[in-house]
């Protein structure tokens, strides 16, 4: 009992304690730290005192000017082992200022789950919050939820903080009157808001805005902003909004209009020359010029290793600014490179910079399938080779003159279907077995398509959440709608699919095409690889008949890359930000030519060497500018013709295809 009461006694502040801690937060104001720190040591019977130690600490930090971050992260861990303070059981209103400091320390090194975590359990404690301290970690949580790509949840937040700070928290809930008519409710007259934090607020309304692709909302929003002609970040949000209506231009121009130099990672932890370089590689890769983005992206690498070498980033973490930590844009703008790399036609250099993004990125599903795109195209680089006249077919000429005999060749197309060496799909290297790992792991990480609740846990009285497991994110990108996830998981389906036809692994590739024909939302194009697929791998299994099925012309209508509920989209919100499609066969003649091709094949497979031929000729009369046909219907004739014992015809069409030099022997 005598152990207890004596741990009650500093409870009690005397007069003189009082006084000293207000000459302290005088001077701490006045960023006196070291004197604020004279003071505290005065407070000898307050060496227990959590406040006290915990004041401490961050006073050290302050002298540090900011730059002792880890020592500040040391002290505040001792601290809470001290004192046993656990973020899981907390539950106690003082703790909340110390949690709040580690998950502000997190939140700079750019570990955002962990530190909502964190403040989940912190804004249990809202209501009771001081003011001032209630505003930082409302904003804090609004930041943390915009930084992990959920602009739902962070909406949510801040229309808590207004509704918390204008009413007091205290809004009736709505109800049906007797007519069963929503009653309306007489709200009592708000607050006002400090004009600095009411922008504020509404600079992160814009940002969820933008996020969510509400540009009628973010269009009225950003007006209110660029009333204020020097606020940069409102110049930038006004860029990105015109770059999402499509009107590029006018991005350009706004982002052409913000000062050089103007934010820099010494005084704020962003550069202005980055971002406007970066914006720019994003505007040109819209408009369908990978390879003058490209330049802006390394434009603005350039920049950002410049700024964070002379920041001292590559230096010892104790030697640079809070704010600093996590500056560099390294890794978003390594993403937007081999994004563009990968559009631009150059795989390898694409997948060498997405690999370095998805260490960091490692819960984004795109990157993943991305990734795995750079292997496939590796493996083949486009569709339209196989559509234009070879010049390999004679492979060799034995003999000479009357003697002479060809040998073709045994394959007009360079693809590999296996790899000889054995190697790990493990092991990061642009192959098609590590493109099947990517598209696992794409696969997985595909964001879930239920509805997740508008109010997150944290804001529910009384409920103590559970720490978050790790969750697919989509960062550093914007989060997908219903529609874009469905167009992400067929797309993961369709390579998928195509990387299992080239390892060999037939019904795999079936069973991913299948999957792909039961989507409920699914585009032309994604619909016909869907065919293609599973019938070149039913015709690998020997079952011609269900091949022959999916190859069906009547099955392909269209080739858009559009889902079906695209169509009911308004106009207005329909984001324009894809760069040209630049696919092949880019037209219904030719798709269905591709597909009586593959027929032909199936009954030549079968022996049905008769109905082949003619729906080769037939094949072949509709050739033209718009309808371009297989360069394999050429073999695919020959080998029929001496199958049937016209060897005669088979030389003929031989000496009329344009092949390469003859070799003397």
């Amino acid at each position: 009992m005598a152990d207890k009461e004596q741990d009650k006694l500093p409870d009690i502040v005397t007069d003189q304690e009082r006084d000293i801690a207000q000459n302290a937060i005088s001077e701490f104001k006045k960023k006196n730290y070291i004197a604020c720190l004279q003071f505290l040591n005065k407070l000898e019977n307050r060496n227990n005192d959590l406040k006290v130690i915990h004041n401490k600490a961050i006073l050290e930090f302050y002298k540090s000017d900011c730059k002792k971050t880890d020592l500040l992260q040391k002290n505040l861990t001792t601290i809470c082992n001290q004192f046993q303070i656990k973020s899981e059981k907390m539950d106690d209103l003082d703790h909340c200022i110390i949690l709040f400091n580690q998950a502000v320390i997190l939140y700079h090194q750019r570990q955002y789950t962990a530190a909502q975590r964190i403040m989940d359990r912190v804004y249990k404690f809202i209501e009771p919050m001081e003011e001032s301290l209630a505003k930082q970690v409302s904003l804090l949580a609004i930041e943390l939820q915009l930084c992990l790509r959920q602009p739902d949840k962070a909406l949510t937040l801040i229309n808590y903080l207004e509704n918390n700070l204008m009413y007091g928290g205290s809004i009736p809930l709505k109800g049906l009157d007797k007519m069963g008519k929503e009653r309306k409710i007489q709200l009592p007259p708000p607050k006002p808001l400090p004009e600095e934090f009411e922008r504020k607020l509404l600079k992160y309304k814009l940002r969820c805005y933008v996020m969510n692709h509400s540009l009628k909302t973010a269009v009225k929003e950003v007006q209110v902003l660029l009333k204020d002609k020097s606020s940069i970040d409102a110049m930038f949000l006004a860029a990105h909004v015109e770059y999402l209506k499509g009107n590029h231009k006018d991005a350009v121009k706004i982002l052409t209009a913000i000062p050089a130099d103007c934010l820099c990672y010494s005084s704020c932890g962003e550069s202005s020359t980055v971002m406007f370089y970066s914006n720019m590689g994003v505007i040109h890769h819209a408009l369908g010029k990978p390879n003058l983005a490209c330049h802006y992206f390394q434009m603005a690498l350039k920049e950002d290793l410049k700024g964070t070498q002379k920041n001292g980033s590559r230096k010892d973490d104790s030697e640079q600014f809070l704010y600093c930590l996590g500056s560099t844009k390294y890794h978003e703008l390594m993403y937007n490179l081999g994004i563009s790399l990968l559009h631009a036609g150059k795989p390898t250099q694409a997948f060498d910079c997405l690999i370095i993004a998805v260490r960091r990125y490692h819960r984004n599903s795109r990157l993943w399938m991305r990734l795995a795109e750079c292997c496939i195209m590796i493996h083949k680089e486009t569709n339209e080779i196989d559509f234009e006249k070879q010049k390999n077919l004679i492979a060799d000429i034995a003999g000479s003159r009357d003697k002479q005999r060809l040998v073709l060749t045994t394959n007009l197309s360079k693809d590999k279907k296996y790899s000889s060496d054995s190697q790990s799909y493990a092991v990061p290297v642009p192959t098609l077995e590590f493109a099947s790992l990517c598209l696992r792991n794409a696969s997985l990480l595909v964001p879930s398509q239920t509805a997740t609740p508008p109010v997150p846990l944290f804001l529910i009285p009384g409920v103590t959440p559970p720490a978050p497991p790790p969750s697919p994110g989509p960062a550093p990108s914007s989060p997908l709608d219903g529609e874009g996830v469905a167009t992400l998981r067929n797309g993961i389906l369709a390579a998928s699919a195509y990387v299992a036809l080239c390892l060999g692994d037939y019904v795999v590739a079936l069973e991913h095409a299948k999957e792909m024909l039961e989507q409920p939302k699914l585009s032309g194009l994604h619909k016909l690889l869907a065919h293609l697929y599973a019938a070149e791998a039913l015709v690998l299994l020997d079952k011609i008949s269900d091949a022959i099925d999916h190859l069906n012309p009547d099955n392909i209508t269209d080739i858009s890359f559009e889902l079906s509920s695209d169509k009911e989209t308004v106009d207005e919100e329909v984001m324009k930000t894809n760069p040209p499609p630049r696919w092949f066969p880019n037209n219904l003649q030719t798709v269905h030519a591709v597909m009586q091709y593959n027929i032909a094949v199936a009954k030549t497979i079968r022996g049905q060497l008769d109905q082949a031929t003619g729906i080769l000729r037939q094949v072949w009369q509709q050739r033209g500018q718009t309808c371009k046909v297989p360069t394999h219907i050429f073999m695919l004739f020959i080998y029929i013709e001496l199958q049937l014992g016209h060897t005669d015809v088979a030389k003929n069409l031989i000496r009329h295809y344009p092949y390469q030099q003859r070799i003397t022997v």
